[in-house]
């Protein structure tokens, strides 16, 4: 097959294959550049093209090409990538409004939500806001939509919901996939030192060969190039775990602050100590050496009994005057609802390098156990989050394009209890207004394929809320003896998504093409769910003493 595509001087085209297969690019009789063979392993391809013409591109198998774009460096903050799709039918180039029309005509796929225009994404990572414009980082598989090596996804956004793609930033240390290894560059956060300088610090998985056991964890900074495109240098920067304390393999997910009263950086790792879930503290005076502080906090012995083998993506972060620890633990069941995947929640005083909670009590923050992974960043005064929306219990169904969506973003705050609270961003009303619906005269609300907002306030005892698509269930929830209680289509009883209500008198449904986030009492209570059966409901039925406000949300169009 062969196009022809008008390139312009400096243009970037990146892309990952895997053989057999090859790809030429010629202008006239002169040959540019060429993979005469792709590896039977999924490679990385970078072609930069040094004078304008109008070039033709020429390949024989379209299928060995995994995910390809292009891009103007001077322009693509304003524009986003241009993807390369390579077909039987030619080359068909989408660049802005053509990626967001793309991605929006797939009818599986969330709307307000963050998803990768394709393959798998997971993790949010280096979550910052620069000026006017929020950039967010994830955990990206270019080679599949299914998990693999990693690489850092880039978008940006000026409002948190409309989203431009910028090219991969961060690759692996190695090529995985040519070893029959995984690893790669996993989670990590945004730091901006005090001369304004910013960096990533990330963990490196180094090639592993079993993902429970034996592998090996680093730390590293990655500094951008201008734009931040891309990273220009990464450096080695906590390459050995402390010996002590019975830490093994997992030792991750670094999250680095400048600590006034220290005088010093100090940087958390989640990991385990004798294989209790536990998060690690280490200080520096320069960002390059880092000395281990010791633990600051480590789970009781229930976490490891039923399954726990570390802390992951802890974030560690000032907030009302508070110290705010957030984490999940690997492999954690709950006994008595059979919930895994879950998010805990701590609240205390951060002082001479000791966390002390208020309470021992873990906050359960999320009870729906697909909200997980949560990164957090300040920005103006507020503390901002996202999480990545996935539960490995339940699989997007074969043949979509991608794999992996975000929560909406969510801003923190604690409440007058003590408890971190969790409410959708102020940005939402005005990327997606509400615009209420009336019920019918049987009493139920008729849908259509947009995203809906419920909100109840008032007694909330005995409510009952039920979507269905047809006469099947897309969600139902229900608030009965003090008890939220979340059932999806794919429930079968073994599980129990349910959370303490007794006292509350405000509640909020969220729903997108199966993305389910519920909000209670004031933020204080939250459980988010991912479905992939009857994701369109066209009628909800409310039963509830509270008073009932349903709206439709119309995004409003990217300029």
């Amino acid at each position: 097959m062969k196009s022809c595509v008008n390139l312009s001087a400096g243009y970037q085209l990146e892309f990952w294959a895997q053989g057999p297969g090859f790809v030429r690019i010629t202008h006239g009789e002169a040959l540019l550049w060429r993979v005469p063979a792709f590896p039977d392993y999924p490679d990385f391809f970078s072609y930069h093209h040094r004078e304008a013409c109008i070039a033709s591109i020429e390949w024989d198998r379209s299928e060995a090409i995994l995910w390809a774009y292009g891009y103007d460096p001077a322009t693509v903050a304003e524009t986003g990538i241009t993807v390369w799709e390579f077909d039987a039918d030619g080359l068909t180039l989408r660049t802005g409004p053509e990626i967001d029309t793309w991605m929006g005509s797939d009818p599986a796929r969330p709307a307000m939500h963050f998803s990768p225009i394709r393959q798998w994404m997971n993790d949010p990572n280096g979550l910052s806001k620069i000026g006017d414009t929020w950039h967010l980082f994830y955990q990206f598989h270019p080679a599949s939509t299914e998990w693999g090596p990693m690489h850092w996804g880039h978008a940006i956004s000026r409002d948190l919901f409309n989203w431009t793609h910028l090219p991969v930033f961060l690759h692996p240390e190695q090529n995985c996939w040519r070893l029959g290894a995984t690893g790669g560059a996993f989670s990590g956060n945004a730091f901006e030192d005090r001369d304004g300088s910013r960096m990533y610090f990330y963990t490196e998985r180094l090639p592993a060969y079993d993902l429970y056991r034996g592998y090996q964890e680093i730390q590293k900074l990655a500094r951008p190039e201008p734009g931040l495109l891309h990273a220009a240098s990464a450096e080695t920067v906590l390459e050995r775990r402390p010996t002590q304390d019975g830490i093994e393999h997992d030792f991750r997910d670094p999250k680095v602050w400048w600590d006034e009263t220290a005088g010093a950086y100090r940087m958390v790792l989640g990991a385990a100590l004798h294989g209790d879930p536990a998060v690690l503290l280490h200080g520096s005076d320069d960002l390059m050496d880092w000395t281990y502080l010791g633990p600051i906090y480590r789970a009781p012995a229930h976490y490891r009994e039923h399954g726990a083998r570390a802390v992951e993506c802890p974030d560690f972060f000032p907030l009302g005057g508070k110290w705010v620890m957030v984490m999940g633990f690997v492999g954690y069941t709950e006994p008595t609802t059979g919930r895994h995947n879950l998010l805990f929640a701590l609240v205390g005083d951060f002082k001479d390098d000791r966390f002390v909670p208020d309470t021992d009590e873990l906050q359960i923050l999320d009870f729906g156990t697909d909200y997980y992974a949560m990164q957090s960043f300040e920005a103006e005064g507020r503390q901002i989050a996202f999480a990545w929306l996935f539960n490995w219990e339940y699989r997007k169904p074969a043949g979509s394009p991608y794999s992996g969506e975000m929560s909406l973003p969510r801003e923190l705050s604690l409440g007058k209890s003590g408890r971190l609270l969790m409410r959708p961003v102020a940005e939402l009303d005005d990327t997606w207004p509400a615009y209420p619906l009336a019920r019918g005269q049987d009493g139920s609300f008729v849908l259509r394929d947009a995203p809906s907002d419920l909100c109840l306030v008032g007694p909330l005892e005995g409510t009952r809320i039920v979507a269905t698509q047809g006469r099947a269930l897309s969600f139902e929830i229900s608030v009965s003896d003090g008890c939220l209680s979340v059932q999806l289509p794919q429930d079968d009883g073994q599980i129990c998504y349910q959370a303490a209500f007794a006292s509350a008198t405000d509640l909020r449904v969220i729903y997108d093409r199966g993305i389910l986030e519920v909000f209670g009492d004031n933020g204080a209570i939250c459980g988010t769910r991912r479905s992939y059966t009857n994701i369109t409901p066209n009628r909800i039925e409310v039963t509830s003493a509270a008073q009932v406000i349903l709206s439709e949300r119309r995004a409003v169009q990217r300029t």
